[in-house]
């Protein structure tokens, strides 16, 4: 996608009104509470809209679209996780987390455990998941704003950083609450109306496939390769290359010996063809190279004709029609052991949003329980009405540009579909779905900065450094935090480019699942979980997630690991997705310690009472001083 002064546009004209929102919202924030919980003053309908603002992320808008494209079927679990998991959160975890009046996950800890040992590793791993969060939203903001513009892809990350900032800084609670909500709105409408008129103008996604069941050019198509750029061909290709270069052909991932390629690349003698040298290939003007992997030794400009066969990037599964619109596909099943691969995903992502420290927050800004209940169940329909489309997008991408998977621009299909209508109306559009992703990544970043400024002025500082501080120094503590916690952010995003935004989601999803998910359901509804078993298990579970998650990502950019991982093909799934294990591993450790060492906290009578019982009664306790 070239840029487009419509995108710019877009994107201006969103960050704009988020600075415009967020100043005007200023006013009403002058106490710690409305900075931190937005004075729980927040009606349920309102509440529902941040939090969908806030939850449908860059991996919602741009991620999902991009790996439906690339993976198919399989991809569907993510949406329906990310749907669900508000279900579980509405029956069990809402109504009592809002009863018992803790601001932080960590305050529950502390609170229901009298530890504040377990509240600093509460602390810990609120951290680990917040800045793992942020990747992907970063991530999407520098893809963006690259996209839209032809800026450096960190620019993007430090303009949107500092937007967001600044909101968070300047308002707190009370000021995102306001703009999330505003930018709820602009998400959905700017990813319905553009692919309403998509699938009406072009029809849908069924026609233009391949015969052969691979996705075909639509059109004559011109990529800018560069030296050391790998594609994966799935059929013998004829090209054109502006100028002479050399390629490197592969299969399966391993170089063949010299000579081997001779049978692969034989073509009528009225055709041009390349000239073999062992295993590399010396290639100028017309050329016709065998199906495999090639690795492109120089920089060239390559032409190939329409119904061509798309060319992949090296990371991007080859799969036909009917391997991508089937279960077990080229996500699932390319991992060896698809049934592992989809129950860990789906656990991860299920289980994950009950864990998120940033929606947990969300539910303290409501002024009593019924209103957390009303708010979560209405999160659900706003949800339900978004997920609708990526799926969409991720279709159509296959059909009518299959060149993005040449150029390893899968996440940004959502940007560049508009713009196939032409004219006015597809820049208008462009303009559109540009200022929705701007929405996207400020709005989840903005409620990461506030879960993350939280643990750190309201946690480390008004609870170890300074427990005497007051109102006015926890303020500022809070501010401070947000513009620290929102610099490392930008910094860490620099560094994970090569990542998928989405996989970046469900790691922190998964890291989620397997800490703070059962120290929340046990410590809600079973009195006899001891101090010594949550600790243990939160520790266990997020620690072995978090170590698993990080191998898998140095194994990413360490080909001789990931060549060892590759022949553990379960090890890799595992690494990968490890909320299968880590989830149990956590229970157990909880439940195995508390059976165990027999020994709740004194006073859980009267805790799980304040958890329960009406709110009427007047039971909770206020972590947030005025």
């Amino acid at each position: 996608m070239s840029p487009s002064s419509a995108a710019v546009f877009g994107l201006l004209a969103m960050a704009a009104l988020s600075l415009a929102a967020g100043l005007f919202a200023r006013r009403f924030a002058h106490t710690t509470s409305d900075f931190m919980v937005a004075a729980r003053a927040v009606s349920p309908r309102i509440n529902a809209a941040a939090i969908s603002g806030e939850y449908l992320s860059a991996a919602s808008f741009l991620g999902i679209a991009g790996l439906v494209m690339q993976y198919g079927y399989d991809v569907l679990w993510y949406p329906v996780g990310y749907a669900a998991g508000y279900l579980l959160l509405l029956l069990f975890i809402a109504g009592p987390l809002r009863r018992f009046g803790a601001y932080t996950i960590p305050d529950f800890a502390e609170g229901r455990f009298d530890s504040p040992r377990f509240r600093r590793l509460a602390v810990g791993l609120v951290l680990v998941i917040g800045f793992f969060y942020a990747l992907p939203q970063v991530e999407a903001a520098g893809i963006t704003v690259e996209t839209a513009s032809g800026l450096p892809y960190w620019v993007g990350v430090v303009v949107v950083s500092g937007v967001v900032i600044a909101n968070v800084t300047a308002g707190g609670m009370r000021g995102i609450t306001l703009v999330q909500s505003l930018q709820f709105a602009v998400k959905v409408f700017a990813i319905s109306l553009p692919a309403f008129l998509l699938l009406l103008h072009f029809g849908g996604p069924a026609t233009p496939f391949g015969s052969a069941g691979l996705a075909r050019l639509p059109q004559k198509t011109t990529y800018q390769v560069t030296a050391g750029e790998l594609w994966q061909l799935p059929a013998a290709t004829e090209l054109r290359v502006s100028q002479p270069t050399t390629v490197t052909w592969q299969r399966g991932g391993l170089v063949r010996a010299p000579g081997a390629v001779s049978a692969e690349v034989a073509a009528p003698p009225s055709r041009p063809q390349a000239r073999i040298r062992g295993r590399r290939l010396a290639i100028s003007g017309r050329a016709l190279l065998p199906k495999g992997t090639v690795i492109w030794q120089g920089a060239a400009a390559v032409t190939l004709a329409a119904g061509t066969a798309a060319p992949y990037a090296s990371s991007t599964p080859v799969s036909t029609n009917t391997a991508w619109m089937g279960p077990f596909g080229p996500l699932a099943g390319g991992s060896g052991h698809s049934l592992l691969f989809t129950y860990s995903l789906i656990m991860a992502i299920l289980l994950g949003t009950i864990g998120l420290p940033h929606i947990l927050v969300r539910f303290y800004t409501n002024p009593d329980a019924r209103a957390s209940r009303r708010t979560a169940l209405v999160v659900l329909v706003m949800l339900g009405a978004f997920y609708i489309w990526p799926p969409v997008y991720g279709a159509l991408g296959r059909a009518l540009d299959p060149s993005l998977y040449g150029s390893n621009l899968t996440d940004s299909v959502v940007l560049v579909l508009p713009s196939l209508l032409g004219g006015w109306l597809g820049q208008l559009l462009l303009a559109v779905v540009s200022a929705g992703a701007f929405a996207a990544f400020t709005s989840t970043l903005s409620g990461l900065l506030v879960s993350l400024a939280g643990a750190l002025g309201h946690d480390v500082y008004g609870r170890w450094l300074r427990p005497e501080a007051g109102p006015v120094a926890r303020r500022r503590a809070f501010q401070l935090a947000a513009l620290l916690s929102g610099v490392v952010a930008a910094g860490l995003g620099l560094m994970v480019g090569q990542f998928n935004i989405s996989v970046l989601v469900g790691w922190a999803f998964a890291i989620a699942a397997s800490s703070f998910f059962p120290l929340l359901v046990l410590g809600i509804w079973w009195p006899r979980l001891t101090t010594a078993g949550a600790a243990l298990g939160v520790a266990l579970g997020g620690s072995l997630a978090t170590l698993a998650i990080v191998t898998t990502m140095v194994a990413t950019v360490a080909p001789s690991l990931e060549l060892f991982l590759a022949r553990e093909s379960a090890l890799a799934v595992l690494l990968s997705q490890p909320a299968i294990v880590t989830v149990p591993v956590a229970f157990l450790a909880m439940v195995g310690v508390s059976w165990l060492r027999p020994g709740p906290p004194a006073g859980v009578a009267a805790k799980m009472v304040q958890l329960h019982a009406p709110e009427l009664l007047g039971l909770r306790r206020d972590y947030i001083p005025e």
